[in-house]
């Protein structure tokens, strides 16, 4: 029997980010406005809001030594079952430099540490075996394959989520394998547009020849859920301020499992995920103001009854 309700499978990434004047052109230097370093990463970020919103959850991921002691005991301190969070030696941690100008351009360096070799590693089965739904984000098509053939074989319903590695990790082929092992679909509507491309189809609802949900953001103006059942349209929930919309994909879809996982319907499911975006937003950083369940349905409560 499982014993969580999700199994996320995705980077766990140390952000450092640093304000500038403006971006350096090459060969020249800028000075450092201010920088900070934020706890990150798809699967970091999904599985501590998950579990801040109550919803048993296990991280599969893959750290180096360097991994910093105070981002595990954050995961520990919030739930998460850290059983599949390994760390490789000689290696160090998942790490993205992001460097913003004045006027809101802004580049990525980004380390990949061992999530760049992942094929190599076993197979962490234990996020798998104990949960009911297996999310998979960023990471090696090559590995998730393995991971989803698994979860199959277990009757485990599995998420796919490739996020903005869909643009420059997956091809057509590994696309469509990983989609056929799927029951849901998450992406924004840039995403969306890569996927239909691979599929060689024209309308999100395509994607339900091969799943059975398909859940698509689109920033401010809310997110649609597609299933067998129709369309459904969920409203953008007002946030007090925006300050760093960095984090907010990941926010949505663990504040939909925080529905699914109460059993909710669809809507109600969008609802939630909506309204706990809208905290993650309101500060810097992914993990800075991760709202609690009861702060999550005040929000969505504006728009349907919980």
């Amino acid at each position: 029997m499982a014993v969580n309700f999700l199994g996320v499978y995705g980077h766990v990434i140390l952000d450092y980010i640093a304000n500038l004047e403006a971006l350096p052109a090459p060969n020249t230097s800028v000075q450092i406005l201010d920088r900070q370093r934020f706890f990150g990463g798809t699967g970091g970020n999904i599985a501590r809001v998950a579990a801040r919103l109550g919803v048993r959850t296990a991280l599969a991921s893959f750290v180096g030594e360097d991994f910093p002691p105070e981002y595990r005991e954050a995961l520990e301190a919030d739930g998460v079952d850290l059983t599949d969070l390994r760390v490789v030696a000689g290696v160090s941690t998942p790490t993205a430099w992001i460097f913003t100008d004045r006027r809101g351009n802004q580049i990525a360096i980004v380390d990949q540490g061992p999530m760049k070799s992942i094929v190599k590693y076993q197979l962490l089965k234990h996020s798998i075996e104990s949960a009911e739904v297996v999310h998979l984000a960023t990471g090696r098509p090559e590995y998730y394959l393995k991971i989803a053939a698994l979860a199959a074989k277990l009757g485990k319903r599995v998420a796919f989520d490739p996020s903005q590695e869909i643009h420059y990790v997956y091809t057509a082929t590994t696309f469509r394998r990983l989609l056929a092992r799927s029951q849901m679909f998450f992406g924004n509507e840039v995403e969306m547009r890569r996927a239909l491309g691979f599929l060689r189809r024209k309308r999100p609802a395509d994607l339900l020849e091969w799943v059975d949900v398909v859940v698509m953001t689109r920033g401010g103006k809310g997110s649609t859920i597609l299933s067998k059942e129709g369309k459904i349209d969920v409203p953008a929930i007002s946030s007090r301020k925006v300050v760093d919309v960095t984090g907010a994909g990941d926010a949505y879809r663990a504040g939909f499992y925080a529905g699914l996982s109460r059993g909710f319907d669809l809507f109600r499911c969008g609802l939630t995920r909506a309204a706990v975006a809208g905290f993650v937003i309101e500060k810097r950083g992914t993990q800075t103001n991760i709202p609690t369940w009861t702060q999550a349905v005040a929000r969505a409560s504006r728009h349907a009854s919980f």
